[in-house]
Protein backbone atom coordinates (compact mmCIF):
# COMPACT_ATOMS: atom_id res chain seq x y z
CA UNK A 1 0.00 0.00 0.00
CA UNK A 2 1.54 3.68 -0.33
CA UNK A 3 0.69 6.91 0.74
CA UNK A 4 1.35 10.35 -0.43
CA UNK A 5 1.53 13.46 1.62
CA UNK A 6 1.67 17.22 -0.05
CA UNK A 7 1.99 20.06 1.95
CA UNK A 8 3.87 22.71 3.07
CA UNK A 9 7.35 22.94 5.34
CA UNK A 10 5.36 21.61 8.09
CA UNK A 11 4.92 18.63 6.48
CA UNK A 12 8.38 18.27 4.72
CA UNK A 13 10.14 18.32 8.18
CA UNK A 14 11.58 21.53 8.00
CA UNK A 15 14.13 21.70 10.71
CA UNK A 16 13.97 17.76 11.57
CA UNK A 17 17.85 16.79 12.19
CA UNK A 18 16.28 13.44 9.95
CA UNK A 19 13.89 13.97 7.11
CA UNK A 20 12.33 10.79 8.03
CA UNK A 21 11.21 11.74 11.20
CA UNK A 22 8.55 14.05 9.22
CA UNK A 23 5.06 12.98 10.30
CA UNK A 24 4.44 10.92 6.68
CA UNK A 25 6.91 8.55 7.29
CA UNK A 26 5.86 8.19 10.71
CA UNK A 27 2.32 7.63 9.93
CA UNK A 28 3.46 5.58 7.16
CA UNK A 29 5.21 2.76 9.78
CA UNK A 30 2.31 3.00 11.99
CA UNK A 31 0.16 1.96 8.95
CA UNK A 32 2.83 -0.46 6.85
CA UNK A 33 2.54 1.92 4.35
CA UNK A 34 5.49 2.97 1.36
CA UNK A 35 5.38 7.01 1.85
CA UNK A 36 6.14 9.47 -1.21
CA UNK A 37 6.61 13.03 0.91
CA UNK A 38 5.73 15.58 -1.75
CA UNK A 39 5.81 18.39 0.62
CA UNK A 40 7.88 21.49 0.33
CA UNK A 41 8.76 24.73 1.95
CA UNK A 42 6.90 27.16 1.17
CA UNK A 43 4.19 25.32 -0.83
CA UNK A 44 0.92 26.69 -2.57
CA UNK A 45 -2.53 24.83 -1.93
CA UNK A 46 -2.61 24.82 -6.14
CA UNK A 47 0.78 23.05 -5.97
CA UNK A 48 -0.57 20.36 -3.74
CA UNK A 49 -4.15 20.08 -5.67
CA UNK A 50 -2.10 19.60 -9.08
CA UNK A 51 -0.06 16.98 -7.55
CA UNK A 52 -3.08 14.95 -6.35
CA UNK A 53 -4.77 15.14 -9.44
CA UNK A 54 -1.22 13.65 -11.05
CA UNK A 55 -0.88 11.35 -8.49
CA UNK A 56 -3.97 9.91 -8.06
CA UNK A 57 -3.97 7.03 -9.61
CA UNK A 58 -0.20 5.74 -8.12
CA UNK A 59 -1.39 5.94 -4.19
CA UNK A 60 -4.16 3.80 -2.34
CA UNK A 61 -4.31 7.13 0.59
CA UNK A 62 -3.70 10.46 -0.26
CA UNK A 63 -3.29 13.19 2.81
CA UNK A 64 -3.80 16.99 1.95
CA UNK A 65 -2.24 19.33 4.74
CA UNK A 66 -3.57 22.68 3.42
CA UNK A 67 -1.21 25.46 3.80
CA UNK A 68 -2.11 28.95 4.23
CA UNK A 69 -5.14 30.16 2.10
CA UNK A 70 -2.79 33.12 0.09
CA UNK A 71 -0.70 31.06 -1.24
CA UNK A 72 -0.42 29.78 -4.61
CA UNK A 73 1.54 28.65 -7.61
CA UNK A 74 2.75 29.88 -10.61
CA UNK A 75 4.77 28.84 -13.38
CA UNK A 76 6.99 29.92 -16.17
CA UNK A 77 9.61 29.34 -18.45
CA UNK A 78 11.94 28.28 -15.68
CA UNK A 79 9.42 26.13 -14.01
CA UNK A 80 6.99 26.36 -10.86
CA UNK A 81 7.20 28.37 -8.22
CA UNK A 82 4.82 29.82 -5.30
CA UNK A 83 4.38 33.19 -3.74
CA UNK A 84 2.63 33.85 -1.03
CA UNK A 85 1.15 37.67 -0.27
CA UNK A 86 4.17 40.04 1.48
CA UNK A 87 6.52 37.38 2.21
CA UNK A 88 9.73 37.58 0.76
CA UNK A 89 11.52 34.67 1.94
CA UNK A 90 10.56 32.05 -0.53
CA UNK A 91 13.50 31.37 -2.53
CA UNK A 92 12.50 31.91 -6.28
CA UNK A 93 13.10 35.55 -7.15
CA UNK A 94 16.31 34.73 -7.64
CA UNK A 95 15.67 32.53 -11.13
CA UNK A 96 14.10 35.10 -12.97
CA UNK A 97 13.84 38.99 -12.60
CA UNK A 98 10.30 39.40 -13.67
CA UNK A 99 8.95 37.35 -10.46
CA UNK A 100 9.81 40.04 -8.29
CA UNK A 101 7.10 42.12 -9.99
CA UNK A 102 4.72 39.61 -10.02
CA UNK A 103 5.01 39.08 -6.28
CA UNK A 104 5.15 42.67 -5.57
CA UNK A 105 1.96 43.30 -7.55
CA UNK A 106 0.18 40.42 -6.23
CA UNK A 107 1.39 41.62 -2.60
CA UNK A 108 0.11 44.98 -3.13
CA UNK A 109 -3.09 44.11 -5.03
CA UNK A 110 -4.27 40.93 -4.34
CA UNK A 111 -7.36 40.27 -1.90
CA UNK A 112 -7.62 38.40 0.60
CA UNK A 113 -11.81 37.43 0.59
CA UNK A 114 -11.20 36.00 -3.04
CA UNK A 115 -8.29 33.87 -2.33
CA UNK A 116 -9.87 32.61 0.39
CA UNK A 117 -12.87 31.39 -1.36
CA UNK A 118 -10.65 30.23 -3.89
CA UNK A 119 -9.12 28.19 -1.07
CA UNK A 120 -12.25 26.50 0.35
CA UNK A 121 -13.24 25.68 -3.81
CA UNK A 122 -10.00 24.13 -4.23
CA UNK A 123 -10.94 21.80 -0.65
CA UNK A 124 -14.30 21.26 -2.34
CA UNK A 125 -13.34 20.13 -6.16
CA UNK A 126 -10.07 17.74 -4.62
CA UNK A 127 -12.50 16.54 -2.11
CA UNK A 128 -15.45 15.22 -4.97
CA UNK A 129 -12.84 14.40 -7.27
CA UNK A 130 -11.30 12.05 -4.65
CA UNK A 131 -14.56 10.86 -4.30
CA UNK A 132 -15.27 9.98 -7.47
CA UNK A 133 -12.43 8.01 -8.27
CA UNK A 134 -13.38 6.22 -4.73
CA UNK A 135 -10.27 7.24 -3.51
CA UNK A 136 -9.07 7.18 0.57
CA UNK A 137 -8.13 10.17 1.45
CA UNK A 138 -7.43 12.52 4.44
CA UNK A 139 -7.28 16.67 4.35
CA UNK A 140 -6.40 18.86 7.39
CA UNK A 141 -4.55 22.33 8.21
CA UNK A 142 -1.73 23.76 8.72
CA UNK A 143 -2.69 27.18 9.67
CA UNK A 144 -5.93 28.99 11.27
CA UNK A 145 -7.17 29.44 7.66
CA UNK A 146 -10.68 28.50 9.38
CA UNK A 147 -10.73 31.28 11.69
CA UNK A 148 -10.25 34.07 8.73
CA UNK A 149 -13.74 34.70 6.73
CA UNK A 150 -16.27 32.11 6.70
CA UNK A 151 -18.86 31.69 3.09
CA UNK A 152 -21.03 30.33 4.70
CA UNK A 153 -22.70 28.84 1.65
CA UNK A 154 -19.16 27.22 0.35
CA UNK A 155 -17.79 26.06 3.85
CA UNK A 156 -21.35 23.86 4.20
CA UNK A 157 -20.28 22.05 1.14
CA UNK A 158 -16.44 20.40 2.96
CA UNK A 159 -17.50 17.14 4.29
CA UNK A 160 -15.49 16.84 7.79
CA UNK A 161 -15.50 13.31 7.92
CA UNK A 162 -12.13 13.25 6.25
CA UNK A 163 -10.93 16.68 6.99
CA UNK A 164 -9.39 16.35 10.68
CA UNK A 165 -10.08 19.03 12.78
CA UNK A 166 -12.30 21.02 10.66
CA UNK A 167 -13.25 23.76 10.93
CA UNK A 168 -11.62 24.58 14.62
CA UNK A 169 -8.48 23.18 14.96
CA UNK A 170 -4.84 22.51 13.13
CA UNK A 171 -1.81 21.66 13.21
CA UNK A 172 -0.88 24.60 15.69
CA UNK A 173 -2.96 23.65 18.25
CA UNK A 174 -2.35 19.82 18.23
CA UNK A 175 1.52 20.35 18.73
CA UNK A 176 1.27 23.57 21.28
CA UNK A 177 4.08 23.23 23.82
CA UNK A 178 6.26 21.17 21.44
CA UNK A 179 9.67 22.09 21.11
CA UNK A 180 10.10 23.78 17.67
CA UNK A 181 13.51 24.72 15.81
CA UNK A 182 14.78 28.11 14.94
CA UNK A 183 12.40 29.00 12.26
CA UNK A 184 9.17 28.04 14.52
CA UNK A 185 8.69 24.69 12.84
CA UNK A 186 7.87 22.14 15.40
CA UNK A 187 10.17 19.34 15.88
CA UNK A 188 10.27 15.32 16.09
CA UNK A 189 7.66 15.40 19.16
CA UNK A 190 5.61 17.81 16.98
CA UNK A 191 5.44 15.10 14.43
CA UNK A 192 4.70 11.97 16.33
CA UNK A 193 1.70 14.00 17.61
CA UNK A 194 0.74 14.66 14.03
CA UNK A 195 1.27 11.46 13.13
CA UNK A 196 -1.22 9.63 16.21
CA UNK A 197 -3.66 12.28 15.62
CA UNK A 198 -3.75 11.19 11.71
CA UNK A 199 -3.55 7.42 13.22
CA UNK A 200 -6.32 7.85 14.95
CA UNK A 201 -8.61 9.46 12.78
CA UNK A 202 -8.68 7.08 10.46
CA UNK A 203 -8.19 3.69 12.38
CA UNK A 204 -11.75 4.40 12.81
CA UNK A 205 -12.23 3.65 9.38
CA UNK A 206 -11.60 0.71 9.42
CA UNK A 207 -8.82 1.23 6.30
CA UNK A 208 -5.87 -0.32 8.61
CA UNK A 209 -5.24 -4.16 8.24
Amino acid sequence: MKLLAVGDSFTYGEELSDLNNAWPYLLGNKLDYTVDNLAKPGAGNTRMVRHAVEQINNYDLIIIAWSHFARTELADENGFYDIWPGCSILPHKEFSLWRSEVINYYSKHHNDQYLYNQYLINIILIQQYLKFNNKKYIMLDTFGNNNYRKNNTVVDQIDPTYYIGWPTTTMMEWTHGCPKGPGDHFLEQGHEVVADKIYEHIRHFGWIS
